[in-house]
């Protein structure tokens, strides 16, 4: 089968490998659409605590189970299935976690053996390329949900990438007022028709709202401080993107934790229980994600749109591979 294979960081290679071999519970799936994004983009240039090489990287999944031809998502997740985080509906939290293009080999290949555990049906109208796009909106309703945001409350989130507008998307259908924060106006621009469709507006950091809770969607270590600031009294600063820089945060940042009574809390992948969740709200909403999506690219793409995710200034790349 045909294959990209990440031999370190920046060597991206097409390959020629045998057919995944399923072991004991798991399923061959024909890969049909598998979505790249910025963590990709950050293991192809740099690696990531939790990457082991080499590696087919891809973790935003679409495929058919070859034996029965079912459409599924595929939750990329693998965990031990009886750990306290495991029976409490924290499995993306167990420490034996073994992830599909970061620990095993992922969806930028035409095959993958996969848990059948991880497999989310599909329904019959809803397209692959927006199937796979259920990890990062499954991802974003984990962050939602660590901070306890209810209906008739105020989010505001950093980034209006893809990942930032499918968060808008999720609190927005939880009744939450969403506002985004994003210093790029080209991205802003592209985003435009999606935005309006859900009355999300931009926040340009003048005004003096202030939210419930704020979600940084991007790695910027200024989206912590200024985002802590605009928090109301006994509010949530949910940390969803990790900063790219070694900047210190400064102190009065702790401080304005301390004496506001703030939570600050992390939010890192998802549950299968929000991803089946995930599934239901892209169909609700499949002619509006549909936006989303930049281009449909192959696999002979992928480094350059890798390397397009890496400046910032896309929105979201599917390759096709079946």
């Amino acid at each position: 089968m045909k294959c990209l294979q990440l031999k370190q960081p920046g060597s991206l290679i097409p390959t020629h490998t045998a057919l995944p071999q399923p072991g004991p519970g798991e399923v061959l799936l024909r890969v049909t659409r598998c979505a790249l994004c910025r963590t990709d983009a950050k293991m192809f240039a740099q690696g990531h605590r939790d990457l082991t090489l080499p590696r087919v990287l891809g973790h935003e999944i679409c495929g058919v189970e070859v034996a029965t031809g079912q459409r599924y998502a595929v939750w990329p997740g693998s965990s031990c299935g009886s750990c306290t985080q495991c029976r409490n509906g924290r499995e993306n939290l167990c420490r034996q976690m073994q992830i599909l293009g970061f620990h095993r080999n992922g969806g930028l290949a035409e095959f993958v053996a996969v848990p059948r555990t991880s497999l989310i049906p599909l329904p019959a109208d809803l397209p692959d390329a927006l199937a796979c796009l259920a990890e990062p909106l499954a991802c974003a309703l984990n962050a939602i949900e660590q901070t306890n945001l209810r209906g008739g409350q105020k989010l505001l989130i950093y980034g209006a990438g893809p990942v930032g507008l499918l968060m808008a998307m999720a609190a927005t259908a939880r009744g939450a007022a969403t506002w985004m924060s994003e210093r790029s106006d080209s991205k802003l621009k592209r985003s435009d028709q999606f935005r309006k469709g859900l009355n999300i507006a931009s926040h340009d950091n003048r005004s003096d709202l202030a939210f419930d809770a704020v979600i940084n969607a991007a790695p910027a270590r200024e989206a912590i401080s200024a985002g802590i600031k605009r928090l109301t009294t006994a509010g949530c600063y949910c940390v969803f993107s990790g900063i790219t820089n070694a900047a210190a945060i400064p102190v009065e940042v702790i401080n304005e934790i301390h004496y506001r009574q703030l939570r600050m809390v992390g939010a890192y992948g998802c549950t299968s229980s929000q991803l089946q969740e995930a599934v239901t709200l892209l169909w609700n909403h499949r002619a509006r994600v549909n936006l989303l999506i930049e281009r449909h690219i192959g696999l002979n793409e992928v480094e350059d749109a890798l390397r397009q995710i890496l400046a910032g200034k896309t929105l979201k790349f599917v390759v096709k591979l079946a």
